[in-house]
């Protein structure tokens, strides 16, 4: 599992907002049309024959294969909003031609997971948002980059109202079964003692 910056602002357009409520992320370089399924040296033929040369084609063909081929399905990716970070895990690349008008056809989906505020990043972590470059690949795992805690402080709250709906559904099976025995038993004893835990657990 790899950690991905990627800034929000493909073709130049920030699309934060997009990135956010549509969950997915995007880069720019639309003319290359689709790649889905090429490698690096398609990507460098394709930028040449758009003109690119010499290190703009270095540069460029870095950017755009580390979307296309070196992100994988799972890897985790970090997208600063001012001084918040959103952190999510990212699908496969896809090419959506209805975005051509937006500049931003490739693209990848992602599930987003937490915000966490950017002084509260590891070191490396705020280094690693501050590059400049449209899309950098983090050298750390996920263990040494500090996110876990971040991300297991959020899967254990999701566990939190997870359990709690269970346990209220639980609830509201049981009181539902006091109920039926307390109107409906022919044993005076059980309506008694059903009326006595309804009335109990509604103070």
């Amino acid at each position: 599992m790899s950690i991905f910056m990627l800034r929000s602002k493909p073709h130049n357009i920030e699309r934060i907002d997009h990135f956010l409520t549509k969950n997915e992320i995007a880069i720019g370089w639309s003319e290359t049309g689709d790649l889905t399924g090429f490698n690096k040296e398609d990507i460098r033929n394709v930028l040449s024959d758009l003109g690119y040369q010499g290190q703009s084609l270095s540069t460029n063909l870095g950017l755009v294969n580390s979307f296309i081929n070196e992100m994988k399905n799972g890897d985790v990716v970090l997208i600063r909003e001012k001084e918040i970070v959103h952190v999510g895990f990212i699908g496969d690349y896809k090419w959506k031609k209805e975005y051509e008008d937006k500049f931003m056809t490739h693209t990848r989906p992602v599930e987003w997971k937490v915000d966490i505020p950017f002084n509260e990043l590891s070191a490396s972590m705020q280094s690693l948002l501050k590059n400049i470059r449209t899309i950098c690949k983090s050298k750390e795992s996920l263990e040494e980059s500090g996110l876990v805690q971040h991300l297991s402080k959020d899967y254990l709250e999701e566990e939190k109202v997870s359990m709690k709906l269970d346990n209220d559904e639980i609830l509201n099976e049981a009181i539902d079964v006091l109920r039926t025995l307390m109107k409906g038993s022919e044993d005076e004893t059980i309506r008694l003692e059903a009326t006595k835990e309804l009335l109990r657990h509604l103070k």
